[in-house]
């Protein structure tokens, strides 16, 4: 086989490397919150990348911070009022980015109890139908 046939082999073999996903896991990137008083509620905000070949779901979230938890997404009424709708779950699609951002999806604290400061950092533990339980730690930091 001449040095030409094995040069574009491997340069064919390196391209269709580079063209698979990045990641073949589930995985929580960049969770962080805004500074917070004690006692009231907060938001937690991050991405979700699934690079696997299967759908997933995110089922609920946990903190030891707060007295409870819940999934919720921001939507813009008719009349330009921002409303929060409860979610049940949150569809996860396979080789798919899900982002938890304010204005959209994100993770709600109820009654914190104790103040959240810049740099402070603290777990979150989020169960999915599929991946079981991830845990990460959330940033706060002002934005």
């Amino acid at each position: 086989m001449s040095w030409k046939k094995v040069f574009g082999t491997l340069l064919a073999l390196l391209l269709l490397v580079g063209c698979q996903p990045k990641s073949s896991t589930l995985e929580v990137q960049n969770a962080w919150a805004r500074p917070s008083i004690a006692g009231q509620n907060d938001a937690v905000y991050f991405v979700i990348a699934n690079g696997t070949s299967q759908d997933d779901t995110l089922l609920s979230a946990s903190v030891e911070i707060a007295s409870s938890t819940e999934l919720h997404m921001s939507m813009s009424e008719a009349n330009d009022v921002m409303t929060m709708k409860p979610m049940q779950e949150v569809a996860v699609p396979a080789h798919q980015n899900v982002e938890f951002a304010p204005g959209g999806y994100h993770v709600m604290l109820v009654g914190l109890a104790k103040p959240l400061e810049a740099g402070d950092t603290f777990p979150i533990r989020l169960i999915f139908k599929t991946a079981g339980q991830i845990q990460v730690q959330v940033t706060v930091k002002e934005q």
